[in-house]
């Protein structure tokens, strides 16, 4: 059937209303063919489908009439933070039939019990992977799965979670959403699951060849041709674009690219609504999670119209220039490609300015990009409402590679999902990860390993490898169970290699008053974050560390980078927990404001593994210097303010401020009213002072 009005949808009226609500009176051709083959049945499928299809809305018909035919409860999984954010907020809108919609992220050691009075609940793939371990009764429940953003099977780091997440959950019902890919049937096939194929767009797409040489010439594959004033091709173009009233954007390979490009694009004499302009530049300013010359730099940038976007930034300032864009206020962004992923921002035209990134594995250090990933960025092209058809154009140097570039990424299909699971540290995680759910022996974990996507030949190459490496290191008894320290390491979600590095380490090691040595030991594991080391700081590195670390020096290039990468996340968390200012380290060690937040989470949850690794091995002295590290590394404070820290409201400066004052612990702040009053204001004091009274009282 081709359904037209929402009216004709065999769905409760209230239902329908909530639709009419959003102004969706008819379904558009992927969100019809979903109903025809089944979705309000609850059949399994693989919906595929070009960005901005309309895939979100099919899963929310699919979970709502499950639940309301008396479904146990829907969980839908995202691989980014910022979409599981986004889709809780859209997904708010069905409480009004009385179904609750919860979210959760982070914290992976924990099973999250208050969930079970959800009937939705949204989450991240490394999430749901890790509540697996735990096996809470309400995720047992759950009966219906919604896995968005399949493709990111084909991601080396996120692609053996969400095949991991994959096995587990198509055991149940089971909505499969991803970009077109050229196996979908082989993945429909392994989910047990119906393919819906469609290639339709809300906005018809012109995909184009900009070539920037000594003539700047655009040419799209539907044979029409241009030619733009100017010497560079990417200022010409979004200049006739913006012209033209629409929004651009720029993608570029590195951060720095993102922002030079964006300094020139703000040279241009765009037209702004000057007024709308000036208040956002103005709320700016009151950013308080950014860097002063990160702020500086964009104000000027965001008064011409234009910002650059990357995750070098605070989210202050990622939602700002999110929410400017999306207003229309700013007509230009020049980002990194992961904006074509993490966030919902069409424009008129897209501008991929580089199709190779760096890689330092690779002889030369370039590679080009994925087909897959060029979608992906295209695919942001057209703003539904306002484009009758979008634009994307990939930059070329020359014309004589323009034909080889339009038809690998233009007239090519994306490359097929392929499983992530082929190497010893994915698949070693997948086999603990099986270990440690509820009910689990040898056979069942047997079973569920062949039910992932890697080869049959690949997958028994590795079983029996990966059962003996994990009783050698001792994650596993004899007789396939869990030790306590498998359990342990399961529970807390890090990688068994990293927990082998720092079983091995500290077990070997003295302990150190120092925090570098814990540090770097953490940070040298397969789930540390990792910081790019310039030339001058190779060299310099190593001299600036205020103590040595459990680990030596390695003469392999490859592991000296990893080393020194390790060393550098090492000083600059070390320069956080001893209260260094926020823009020093910035500035000392080249970094931004977002990028000093994603260190200073993963370490604070590296720490409290350590704790947990090394308190379950016996280690005491360790586990000891552990816990304190740990609970100094979230708020970024000397060990002096872990007491005052503990009330809600008080963080690194306000707290300083307060001990320098005499105040060191909770009960001098109720002691002393007034004094807090009058150092850290009336209104935030009078809260404070409430917040350490429950502290105090036990309440927290």
């Amino acid at each position: 059937m081709k359904i037209v009005s929402v009216d004709d949808l065999p769905l409760d009226g209230k239902v329908i209303q909530v639709l009419r609500n959003r102004g969706i009176v008819s379904l558009n051709p992927v969100q019809s063919e979903a109903i025809e083959k089944g979705l309000l049945e609850g059949k399994r499928m693989l919906l595929t489908s070009p960005t901005g299809s309309g895939k979100t809305l099919i899963a929310e018909l699919g979970m709502i009439s499950h639940l309301l035919k008396g479904g146990k409860r829907a969980v839908y999984v995202t691989p980014l933070r910022a979409l599981t954010a986004e889709k809780y907020s859209t997904f708010g809108d069905w409480e009004t039939l009385g179904i609750k919609v919860g979210v959760t992220s982070g914290d992976y050691d924990a099973e999250d019990a208050f969930l079970s009075k959800y009937d939705l609940v949204v989450t991240t793939y490394e999430k749901l992977d890790s509540l697996w371990r735990h096996g809470p009764e309400w995720l047992l429940e759950t009966d219906y799965f919604v896995l968005d953003e399949l493709h990111y099977m084909n991601d080396g780091k996120r692609g053996p979670i969400v095949e991991s997440v994959a096995v587990r959950a198509k055991r149940r019902k089971i909505l499969a959403l991803s970009a077109t890919v050229s196996n979908g049937e082989a993945i429909a096939k392994w989910l047990n699951a119906e393919l819906v194929n469609t290639n339709w767009r809300p906005v018809p797409l012109r995909e184009g060849i900009l070539i920037n040489d000594r003539k700047i010439t655009l040419s799209f594959s539907d044979g029409t041709t241009l030619t733009l004033k100017g010497s560079d091709g990417i200022l010409s173009y979004t200049e006739k674009v913006v012209e033209e009233g629409g929004q651009v954007l720029i993608f570029r390979s590195s951060r720095k690219m993102a922002e030079t490009t964006a300094k020139k694009v703000a040279s241009l004499n765009l037209k702004l609504r000057r007024g709308e302009v000036d208040s956002l530049a103005s709320r700016l300013e009151e950013v308080e999670d950014a860097g002063s010359e990160e702020k500086n730099t964009l104000l000027e940038l965001i008064k011409k119209g234009v910002a650059f976007h990357h995750a070098g930034l605070s989210k202050g300032l990622r939602d700002l220039i999110e929410e400017g864009f999306r207003k229309r206020i700013i007509k230009v962004i020049t980002a990194t490609p992961t904006l074509a992923a993490g966030v919902n921002l069409p424009a008129r035209s897209v501008i991929i300015g580089d199709i190779h990134r760096f890689n330092r594995r690779i002889l030369g250090f370039q590679e080009e990009i994925s087909v897959m990933e060029y979608k992906q960025m295209s695919g942001r092209a057209g703003r539904p409402g306002y484009d009758s058809e979008g634009e994307a154009v990939i930059v070329v140097r020359n014309r004589r590679e323009a034909e080889r570039i339009a038809r690998k990424y233009i007239f090519s299909p994306p490359e097929p999902l392929e499983s992530k699971l082929g190497n010893e540290s994915a698949f070693y995680s997948f086999l603990l990860g099986l270990f440690a759910e509820k009910g689990s022996s040898e056979e069942r974990v047997r079973n569920l390993v062949y039910e992932a996507f890697l080869d049959r030949n690949v997958t028994e190459s590795y079983l029996e490898q990966g059962f003996s490496w994990l009783k050698e290191n001792e994650f596993l008894t004899n007789d396939y169970k869990l030790t306590v320290f498998g359990r342990r390491v399961a529970d807390i979600y890090i990688n068994p290699f990293s927990a082998k590095i720092i079983k091995d380490v500290l077990t070997s090691s003295q302990s150190e008053d120092c925090d570098i040595p814990y540090l770097h030991m953490l940070a040298m594991t397969p789930d540390g974050p990792i910081a790019n080391v310039s030339k001058q700081e190779e060299d310099d590195l190593v001299y600036v560390s205020p103590c040595p670390t459990f680990m030596e020096e390695p003469d392999d290039e490859d592991e000296l980078y990893e080393y020194l990468s390790a060393l550098k996340i090492a000083l600059i968390v070390h320069d956080w927990v001893e209260e260094t200012e926020e823009d020093t380290i910035l500035s000392k060690y080249n970094i931004g404001s977002g990028d000093l937040r994603s260190i200073v989470e993963t370490m604070d949850w590296l720490t409290y593994s350590g704790y947990q690794v090394a308190k379950a091995l016996k280690l005491e002295s360790h586990a000891e210097i552990l816990h304190k590290l740990n609970r100094r590394v979230y708020d970024g404070v000397k060990e002096e303010l872990l007491d005052l820290i503990r009330v809600p409201g008080i963080g690194r400066k306000r707290g300083r401020l307060l001990y320098q004052n005499g105040l060191t612990k909770p009960e001098d702040l109720l002691m002393n009213q007034e004094k807090v009053k009058s150092i850290l204001g009336e209104k935030l004091g009078e809260k404070v002072v409430k917040e350490a009274a429950r502290v105090v009282g036990g309440v927290l």
